[in-house]
């Protein structure tokens, strides 16, 4: 799935979506995790996307290099795990756990949270200034199923120019990755 156009109803410049969600080490998370860094970024996955698998190890890596200048990062599963039982919320503990991931990977089981934001696919990143307003709406890099042909790392120079203070350019590129595995 390839998502053409930016959100209408979530557009660049829209404020972070107030949410709590599970995380999978039992606790509540909240909107107010990602409020008092320079910048935020939400990310919804799931387990079972082959463009989740092929860029996951770069998200991670992204999360990690950038939180010492002020990154907070989630990561949001909103997959309806009847369907798609690899996305079930005991199969996220077990990979978190796996995989050692540095930031909060929760789970919306309502698809609430997904909703508000206008997700459509995994992976789509949202990245929010200080203020918490949207800045960058998007892909991870050009090729997230294979990270070796990843010509463009999106998501790295959007963190980048944020960070500088820099107007994003792009500020939008389409997400490629698999649907957001909606309830019936």
């Amino acid at each position: 799935m390839q998502r053409d156009t930016s959100s209408t109803k979530f557009p660049l410049g829209s404020k972070l979506p107030k949410f709590e969600l599970l995380n999978v080490d039992g606790k509540k998370i909240s909107d107010s995790y990602l409020r008092g860094g320079n910048l935020a970024l939400v990310v919804f996955s799931c387990n079972h996307c082959p463009y989740v698998k092929g860029s996951e190890e770069q998200l991670v890596s992204l999360a990690t290099k950038f939180e010492p200048q002020g990154l907070k990062t989630v990561v949001i599963n909103s997959n309806d795990a009847v369907q798609y039982p690899e996305d079930s919320f005991e199969n996220m503990k077990t990979k978190a756990a796996s995989m050692l991931l540095p930031y909060p990977y929760l789970y919306d089981e309502t698809q609430s949270v997904a909703k508000s934001f206008d997700a459509a696919c995994t992976p789509e990143a949202y990245l929010f200034d200080a203020e918490m307003a949207l800045v960058f709406h998007g892909t991870i890099n050009d090729n997230p199923r294979d990270k070796t042909q990843a010509k463009h790392e999106f998501l790295s120079e959007a963190i980048i120019q944020a960070l500088k203070g820099e107007t994003l350019s792009p500020a939008f590129v389409h997400p490629i990755g698999c649907s957001i595995k909606w309830r019936n």
